[in-house]
Order: C-alpha cells, then structure tokens, then sequence
C-alpha cells in the first residue's frame, strides 16, 4: 500500500466532541496504544523523569488547563481516552510529548532532551496569493502514525488537520483559510499549560489570521513554539517560550522562514538548543535556496520543502539514517497550504518515497475579503 493511502483524510462529523473523540479513538485504537507506550518511553529516556508515575502526574496536571481554556477539545480528548481504552493522562503524553520533556522539576536530572533536528517551515506569497508550508520532522517512529482529519461537525468549523494517531492536531487549514504551522522550540521556562495541539485545534477555528493570533496571546503556554498563521490577507510568525510570546515576522507580502532556534534576543535567554542541532544550517539552506529559487507557488515551495542539499543537515531530512537511532529526527511529512484558496497539499515522510495528496474544504469560506492586506 503506498504511503500516501495513510492520509487519505478521515473524516470526522459528530457534532459533540466527546463522541467525536471516541470515535477517533475507537478507529486508530491499536496505533494510539503503540504510539503513546513510545512517547512515555521516550520521556523517561530524555527528559529524565524518575518513573511512570511521576510523568503521569505531571500530565494530568494539564487537564484541568484544557477543560477551563477549551472546554469542547478536552471532551474530544477524553473521547480519545475512552475509545482507545487509555487513561487520559497517557493520551495527554501522546499529545504533549514535546513539552513534557521540558518542563522542570517533576523529573530527575533534566537532561538534553529533545532532537536535534525538526520542523522547516515557509510562507511566501506568490502568482496565485498566500501559501504556507513545513516538514514535519520528529522521532522516526512517529512515522507510521501521522494520518490526516478532516473534520466536519455540521454545527461547527470544517478543519483539515495533519495530525498523528491520538492527537488532536498538528498543523492544517481551517473553514476561513486560516492556516497555521509550527516549530518546536525547547524552552528553559516550561511550566503546566494549555496543550499545544488543542490551541492548534483552537487557532484553525477562527474566524481570520489575526483572531488566531489574538487567541495564541491569550493562551497560558506550557513550552516553546513557533507558530506561523496566515490567511492570505495577513501573516503573524510568533516565538514563544512557556512564559513568553513576541511578534517576530509579520507582513503578507514578505517571505518568511524559520526552523527551531530564536530570532528574538529576549527569547534566546530561554531557549535550550539540543547539541548537534541542525537548526542553524537548515535556515541557512533554506535562505538560500529560497533566493536562488524563488519559488511563487505551491509548485516551488513543495520542491524547496523537499530539498536534500546539504545532506544530512538538509530541509528534508533522514539524519537517522546515519545513527542508526529509530527514534532519531526524520521528516515525516509534508504540508503546504494555499490559504485563500481553501486547499492543501500532504505527502508521508521524504520527497523520494511518495506522491502528494491535494485536498480541498468542503464548506471554504475565505477569511474578509475587504480591506488591505495587513
């Protein structure tokens, strides 16, 4: 079966979250079992917390973050639970991993966890408008579970989600053409938060960029993130550390590109860069290939998210292959989205191994057409 066929998108229509998550759960049971025992494993391994226990406890200690800040998306991950047969807090491990592994204190010895390698993530606005896109780069064995929602509450906003089995979303499209990407950044001020894939959820329901923008300000962070938003008439690149969030690109006419280490000056004295981080050499190709290139649609920008110049420390990357690690960083998928026009495109893994999936809205209602670009 090509890979691809694990994206086709599956389409979710309950109206009530809690069912919805069930059936989520119901659906993937097996995977989400597997993909969850990998992450616990992998923060007892990087994040250097003493046991089960103490990592659970310090993941149920988010929920009552999620009920009071998005109601409905904690029902839908309690759904999850409930379908899968697995306790809340280790759904909640599934969906946080990245920045359980940095907060402090619960643990023992913090270590250097993370990758050192991730996302790459592009904006520019082309022939055809806006278009915004990113590897998808985690621990390889991530791979397998990445799979595509498209969700359709007949009294609620039509999404389509690249996410992983479990969780509540990635990256993706809403209903009025707000996309959104993000970067993982590791931040030294972690703390109990808001649940980074439900403020995801969240950001890609609104009504237009900026309205995801002000819902990203007002969201109690856990660790850091940098969350690129756009709608074809506006654009907001935002760093954030758990305790801190700063306007760093901005501007819909201008590209924009960034991979998982600060611009802010403030920021970078909360920032923990993992050793042997890529970060620096992919913004670097990627800056480079971006004005050799210079891609103006979704065309260029999918063959620049594809580049393996400057293998192993290459866009699309398979670093893995080197170290022999399975949990080391690879791209596990791809994205790009044409938010003006309510489309995107996702492919699984390397730019070699598939052909990509084009998909469309349903219900697309673009984002105000008035007004200037902002």
């Amino acid at each position: 079966m090509p890979a691809s066929n694990l994206l086709q998108p599956v389409r979710f229509e309950q109206d009530d979250a809690r069912a919805r998550g069930r059936a989520h759960g119901e659906l993937w049971r097996p995977q989400i079992h597997e993909l969850a025992e990998l992450r616990v494993a992998l923060c007892l391994e990087r994040a250097g917390y003493r046991d089960r226990e103490a990592l659970e406890r310090v993941a149920a200690a988010h929920l009552p973050v999620l009920a009071a800040e998005e109601p409905a998306l904690h029902e839908e991950l309690l759904g999850i639970a409930e379908g899968a047969d697995l306790s809340p807090e280790r759904v909640l491990v599934l969906n946080h991993y990245t920045d359980l592994r940095d907060i402090p204190g619960a643990a023992g010895p913090q270590r250097d966890a993370g990758e050192p390698d991730g996302c790459t993530a592009i904006y520019l606005y082309g022939e055809h408008g806006a278009v915004l896109g990113q590897t998808w780069d985690m621990h390889a064995t991530a791979a397998p579970f990445v799979r595509v929602m498209h969700l359709l509450p007949p009294g609620g906003v039509e999404v389509l989600c690249l996410t992983l089995t479990g969780c509540l979303g990635l990256a993706g499209l809403g209903q009025h053409g707000v996309a959104v990407t993000i970067n993982n950044l590791n931040s030294t001020d972690a703390r109990v938060g808001l649940v980074w894939p439900a403020l995801v959820r969240s950001m890609l329901a609104a009504s237009d960029a900026r309205a995801a923008y002000e819902r990203l300000l007002a969201a109690p962070l856990s660790s850091g993130h940098h969350y690129m938003i756009a709608d074809g008439r506006a654009y907001f690149g935002v760093e954030c550390s758990g305790e801190l969030k700063v306007l760093t690109q901005v501007g819909p006419k201008a590209a924009h590109l960034h991979t998982n280490h600060c611009f802010d000056p403030v920021l970078r004295g909360r920032e923990r860069l993992v050793p042997g981080t890529t970060s620096f050499a992919r913004l670097d190709m990627a800056t480079t290939l971006y004005a050799q290139q210079r891609p103006r649609d979704v065309d260029g920008l999918w063959a620049l998210l594809g580049s393996h110049d400057g293998y192993p420390r290459s866009i699309c990357a398979h670093v893995d292959d080197l170290r022999g690690d399975p949990s080391a960083s690879r791209t596990c998928a791809r994205i790009a989205m044409m938010p003006a026009h309510g489309r995107m495109r996702v492919a699984p893994g390397c730019s070699r191994d598939d052909q990509p999936l084009e998909l469309a809205l349903d219900r697309f209602v673009p984002a105000a057409a008035a007004g200037p670009l902002h």
